[in-house]
């Protein structure tokens, strides 16, 4: 006798929704709609012509879309009757939010903006399922602080730090290999050309990126030595440096044998990818030895 097919107890996602929306309250509903009128304009303003488009807040749709996907994926996991609403602190976190976005969007500050969403995301998930529903989706909430742009007197401050640094170290690393390089200030001479370390070539969004991604990777493998998920994020810092003064000195390179329009053209934005790539295989070796260590202990 042939065997019945078995009926499949994987629940759709579309069957999720519907279901968990048919058990929300309609306050809830009404706020959901409420904070999806406020920000969807603001998101697409911010792909537009917005901070998103800036290098040092590229990474702002990719944080943005990964944290309401672990969002979404985290709460379907936890059964409805573990809920405990907590609207007292829902409507603090509400206000808060309020307060943020008001001026955010007059004065068009999108570190407010987008700051003021990660409190309306907190709210709704008190008013839903309190603060054990809060510590459950704990991860993806402080995730969504990384899609904030940083405000532009903070932005300037790290690039003025880091654009001297990384000349300086390009001029070390060049002249220990007796190329004619000079440097005054964020400027590097290399024979007949200068070359200005601007802000995107300081190093400031691979930073962010790979600390971002480093976050990441450490929640989605789950790591239980403290070695590991503390020392990575600090090693990261002088992974992303390195990573970039190695795109500098190949950026110097290229236009000292091929000219300027050889530096500037494609191969500049070619140079920005491979050495991004080339930080995330240091990341990873950085993660592995790291691993051995932690082995040891």
């Amino acid at each position: 006798m042939a065997e019945g097919l078995q009926e499949s107890h994987v629940e759709a996602p579309w069957s999720w929704t519907a279901r968990h929306l048919a058990t929300v309250n309609r306050p809830l509903c009404v706020l959901l709609g409420g904070l999806a009128i406020m920000f969807v304009p603001t998101v697409f303003r911010l792909l537009d012509d917005g901070a998103w488009t800036e290098p040092e807040s590229s990474h702002g749709p990719l944080i943005f879309a990964i944290a309401l996907w672990l969002l979404w994926d985290k709460w379907r996991s936890i059964p409805a009757r573990s809920w405990n609403p907590a609207p007292v602190t829902a409507w603090g976190c509400l206000i808060v939010a309020s307060l943020l976005y008001v001026p955010g969007r007059a004065l068009n500050l999108a570190y407010l903006e987008t700051g003021a969403f990660v409190w309306a995301m907190t709210s709704v998930v008190l008013f839903a399922g309190g603060y054990g529903l809060v510590k459950r989706l704990a991860f993806p909430l402080c995730f969504l602080v990384f899609m904030i742009p940083l405000p532009m007197f903070i932005s300037s401050h790290i690039s003025g730090i880091l654009k001297p640094a990384v000349s300086e170290a390009t001029v070390y690393v060049l002249s220990l290999l007796d190329y004619p390089v000079a440097r005054s200030g964020a400027i590097v001479s290399i024979g007949p050309y200068q070359l200005l370390v601007a802000d995107a070539c300081a190093g400031m969004s691979t930073l962010l990126m790979l600390e971002t991604l480093g976050i990441l990777y450490l929640h989605l493998v789950r790591h239980g030595s403290w070695l590991r998920n503390i020392a990575l994020p600090i090693l990261i810092v002088p992974i992303s440096f390195v990573s970039n003064v190695a795109r500098v000195i190949a950026l110097v390179l290229i236009t000292y044998y091929f000219g300027d329009e050889a530096g500037q053209g494609f191969m500049h934005g070619f140079a920005g990818l491979t050495l991004f790539v080339a930080g995330l295989f240091l990341m990873f070796s950085t993660d592995a030895c790291l691993r051995m260590l932690s082995r040891k202990q």
